[in-house]
């Protein structure tokens, strides 16, 4: 049987849950706990490049989490808080990431069913499509560099302010025409058109795998939360 990602309601609720319980939680070290069933959560969905970038990642950073505080290994570039930080915010980066990759349409659709105004739904899309859009256009630069023979280890080395500038510069550039281009789509799809807008998609019922992940989660959070203890912020 193949398995289908999750509804947005879901990702959404799975995204607060972590929030929730990284911000709420004493144990900093505990949300391992999160972070391996976030992952869990992200391979449910086949989200495999996920899980195995950030599984990899997370299992590296354990590692030199467990040379620091045993073998008193000392970092040149990150200590031990920055190792730690990375650590507790794992859970939010996965579920995160997870929910990045929801199609825009999608996400827009069900934004939209919830009554959420306009200015909101573009900027939040806007957001979510920024990191892989950089990714990409980075990825192009590099590859046009490449082309040219711009990116070979001597010459990076001597000219490096003039290697940045050959990225920056086409960078900077397509950030305004990719502007553009989003602002004459918006315009184009109805964006400042009032009412009721439709979408290609429906409105899609939660299913019952979707009602029992969302259990889990709360079942989860409130689990975690009593045996990681709730911070207090009181003085």
């Amino acid at each position: 049987m193949r398995l289908e990602p999750f509804a947005v309601p879901v990702k959404l609720w799975a995204f607060c849950c972590v929030l929730i319980a990284v911000l709420l939680t004493r144990n900093g070290i505990l949300t391992w706990t999160l972070t391996l069933f976030a992952l869990a959560y992200t391979a449910m969905q086949r989200r495999w490049s996920i899980v195995l970038s950030y599984g990899s990642f997370y299992a590296l950073l354990g590692c030199l989490l467990y040379a620091i505080r045993f073998h008193q290994l000392k970092m040149a570039l990150f200590s031990e808080f920055h190792l730690i930080l990375f650590w507790t915010l794992s859970p939010i980066a996965v579920v995160s990431w997870d929910l990045i990759k929801t199609p825009p349409g999608e996400l827009s659709a069900f934004l939209s069913r919830m009554k959420t105004p306009t200015p909101v739904i573009l900027g939040l899309l806007v957001i979510f499509r920024f990191f892989p859009t950089m990714k990409a256009e980075v990825a192009a630069v590099i590859q046009s560099m490449r082309n040219r023979g711009l990116t070979a280890p001597a010459f990076l080395l001597r000219r490096p302010l003039e290697s940045l500038e050959f990225i920056l510069v086409p960078l900077l550039l397509r950030c305004l025409q990719i502007a553009d281009q989003l602002s004459v789509s918006a315009v184009a799809r109805g964006a400042e058109r009032p009412g009721t807008r439709g979408s290609y998609f429906g409105n899609t019922r939660l299913s019952g795998r979707d009602w029992a992940m969302i259990s889990i989660w709360s079942a989860v959070t409130v689990i975690f939360l009593i045996v990681g203890d709730v911070r207090s912020w009181s003085n």
